[in-house]
């Protein structure tokens, strides 16, 4: 193997498999030298934003040995995979089952031919790779890495011989006063007997009870796939999904022969209903919604795109904190994980395919994306939240051949699923505009010329990246936080502004690794709303006085000015509250109501006020209720203090992780701003550290803080017991943290029990 550059068309030597990993696919193959891993696994996690030019791209060979129940025997067995990326070839005890095309989709092989039941051990190998193919999108992208490997969950599935293949809904009619919900179900029989079921569809609410229920007979031929639609269900007065009301139904779908249960599946349900209007934007369930949306990349430091369930949940959790009501899967299909978390959380989603950028051979790279786009709507139709299937856009080929791209893929959306319009970023032509339902684009005078040329034509903003933007940088200049924040400001009075655009999403929601990229911190790609540690930035905070109803208030920035005393400031406040008052020190320097803005639901405060050492408050109120926020002078740097967002993980789980914050604070615990001190961190008892890649420092648990702080994710692994992380940096006091790590029945591995007898008197 060879290290390549990111973007390498030439292959070269790392396309070719070395010597010692030939026959790696056939079982009696020795792989006791290799690397225990554990999945979701990357293998260039840490080397896009390493000293070194280029990350890796190349092949990697997994191997898995592992036992099948013989109860399994004649069964149908299915592994599935949530995410290999890219190109992956796979065998199971020697024999090859296929392979798959793409890193961004789920799919399955039926292993039951070449599965040993009851035998000693099965050999599953998998030989992936993420070189440069220019038929499999994504071909090349500049602002995001192309992390290599089984990334994803991978889950293995038994099922009876006669089962259940699909299953998905559409809801043709949906009101306040009732709903019609059609489901579509596919049955395959492995074996060559005819047969009689009985197919039953149950709805059951939120609260798990049934709703509504209906039987059909079916009879499935030998050795056949049998589809049915279900005659309509109708459900009376149903509970509507949407951002502020995000109720979940059940559709658990029953095959049966006689009472005898054959095989079942359960998908979430949701009544909705939604259009675009070229001239008033979009509406869901009959009313004006604004689209509030943010793109998001699957990537954490450390991790590369081999994020865990739990730390995609997270982040759905926090673009929905911050008042989104929308996202867009920039740019390809992420885990499931973040799907189910939109049902739930209330978060509409733009789902898409790569299809961007170089695009090779048009025949074989078409023939590819439609395989993409059927493992993408198979997989997430079923989910309410998806309200878009998308096309990534910004194509750089010849229009011809992007014009037959873009018809090819969306006359296959609509073939598949024409209950959910189709939207493109930046088409780049009328030609490609006239092709979908939705023209992504920028507000500003080419889209005004342009809606006033289509009046019939719906609009909205893929992405709008208004500003680079360094977390803890003040004074106004590139990348500071007060220049983005007014940046970010003006970009949503544009959007505002134009009621006949459906809203949009701002490029992006954290910032993430970029190899090319340079604006704040080496290979990172600073456009978010909070760091790539998910610490949040100001203009987060602008973006909750925007959106959310909840009373909130956030000071701008800091209040240390060493030797600024008696010079004037500009203090911003953010606040969705009907007054706010600023004080410091304990006086009041006014109070401040809100005033109408064309184009701000709630413009920010701004003060002008002569720097003192001391307290900064500001106190926002709405019918008599307060919030505040507070800055203090911090003084010099003192120690060090860490907080955990959880205090308890769960031993043997990978997915139970506990993120750490460090921050740099005085004697009084006031965050220094200015400090940007090395943190090595070190533990004490069970779990493992997951190590990051800083310039300066390299691959470990020791990089700079940034303005001041953080963070450090903590993994729980197979021992339980106290666990004790400690920051440090020279000079400052440490830090210290204590952890549990639990398993049911299992003792604290790290408390001491004397095995001396005691000393004799």
């Amino acid at each position: 193997m060879g290290e390549l550059g990111s973007f390498d068309r030439e292959n070269g030597e790392a396309g070719e498999i070395e010597p010692r990993f030939r026959g790696a696919e056939r079982p009696e193959y020795d792989d006791s030298w290799w690397q225990s891993v554990n999945v979701p696994h990357t293998w260039n996690a840490h080397d896009v934003v390493d000293e070194k030019p280029g990350y890796w791209r190349g092949i990697g060979w997994y191997r898995k040995h592992f036992q099948l129940d013989p109860s399994f025997q004649g069964k149908e067995v299915f592994l599935e995979f949530e995410g290999v990326n890219s190109v992956a070839e796979f065998w199971l005890n020697g024999e090859k089952l296929g392979e798959h095309k793409g890193g961004y989709t789920s799919f399955e092989f039926d292993v039951t031919r070449a599965a040993r039941f009851g035998a000693p051990e099965n050999v599953l190998t998998v030989k992936v790779d993420n070189l440069f193919h220019p038929t499999v999108p994504p071909t090349v992208k500049t602002d995001y890495p192309f992390f290599g490997g089984i990334y994803r969950n991978v889950w293995l599935r038994v099922s009876g011989p006669v089962y259940l293949s699909d299953v998905y809904w559409t809801t043709p009619v949906v009101s306040a006063q009732a709903a019609e919900v059609s489901v579509h179900t596919e049955v395959v029989n492995t074996t060559a007997a005819s047969a009689d079921y009985t197919l039953e569809q149950e709805i059951f609410d939120p609260h798990g009870r049934r709703v509504q229920e209906a039987k059909v007979p079916l009879h499935v031929s030998g050795g056949a796939r049998a589809a049915t639609v279900q005659e309509k269900i109708r459900v009376g007065q149903p509970q509507l999904w949407a951002p502020d009301t995000p109720v979940v139904y059940r559709l658990r779908t029953s095959l049966k022969e006689g009472g005898r249960l054959v095989d079942a599946i359960e998908n979430p349900l949701g009544f909705r209903w939604f259009r675009f209007d070229a001239q008033k934007g979009f509406f869901l369930n009959g009313k004006r919604v604004q689209i509030q949306g943010v793109n998001w990349h699957q990537s954490y430091p450390g991790m590369g795109n081999a994020l865990p369930d739990f730390r995609h949940v997270k982040d759905m959790e926090m673009v929905r904190a911050m008042g989104a009501n929308f996202w867009r899967t920039s740019h390809y299909p992420h885990a499931a994980a973040t799907i189910e978390a939109s049902d739930r959380l209330g978060l509409m989603v733009w789902e898409e395919l790569p299809v961007n950028k170089e695009i090779g051979e048009p025949d074989e790279y078409t023939a590819n994306v439609l395989k993409m786009a059927e493992e993408m709507i198979r997989r997430d139709r079923n989910h309410p939240a998806v309200v878009l299937w998308g096309i990534a856009g910004e194509i750089n080929a010849p229009r011809t051949v992007s014009k037959r791209v873009v018809k090819a893929v969306t006359q296959f959306y609509r073939a598949l699923d024409p209950t959910r319009p189709v939207v493109m970023h930046a088409p780049r032509g009328e030609e490609i505009e006239e092709l979908v339902d939705v023209v992504a684009v920028g507000p500003g005078s080419e889209t005004d010329e342009d809606h006033r040329q289509h009046p019939e034509r719906s609009f909205m903003t893929g992405e709008y990246s208004a500003a680079t933007i360094g977390r803890g940088i003040y004074g106004g200049g590139p990348e500071s936080e007060e220049l983005g924040c007014e940046k970010h400001e003006e970009a949503l009075r544009k959007l505002n502004r134009r009621p006949w655009m459906a809203g949009g999403a701002i490029w992006h929601m954290f910032d993430y690794e970029g190899e090319t990229y340079d604006t704040v911190i080496p290979h990172i790609v600073a456009f978010g709303m909070a760091d790539v540690w998910r610490i949040p930035k100001d203009v987060f905070y602008f973006y909750q006085s925007q959106w959310t109803a909840e009373s909130m208030v956030h000071i701008v920035g800091h209040w240390t000015w060493p030797g600024e005393e008696g010079r004037m400031r500009t203090v911003k406040v953010y606040s969705n509250a009907e007054e706010v008052e600023l004080y410091l020190n304990g006086r009041s320097l006014g109070v401040k109501r809100e005033k109408a803005d064309s184009g701000l639901a709630h413009p920010p405060r701004v003060w002008r006020v002569q720097y003192e050492p001391g307290e900064l408050a500001a106190v926002a109120r709405t019918a008599g209720k307060e919030v505040r926020d507070t800055r203090r002078t911090a003084g010099p740097a003192d120690h060090l203090t860490l907080e955990s967002d959880v205090q308890r993980l769960e031993a043997g789980n990978p997915e139970s992780l506990a993120y750490l914050t460090a921050r740099v604070v005085d004697r009084q615990g006031t965050v220094v701003p200015s400090a940007h001190q090395a943190i090595t961190f070190t533990l004490y008892g069970p779990g493992e550290l997951l190590e990051q890649t800083w310039p300066g420092h390299g691959t470990g648990t020791t990089w700079n803080a940034v303005a001041g702080m953080t963070r450090i994710a903590l993994r729980a692994t197979k021992r339980t017991g106290h666990t004790v992380v400690t920051a440090y940096s020279p000079g400052l006091g440490l830090g210290r943290i204590e952890l549990l790590i639990t398993a049911p029945g299992k003792p604290d591995e790290m408390e001491y029990v004397e095995k001396f007898p005691a000393d004799e008197p």
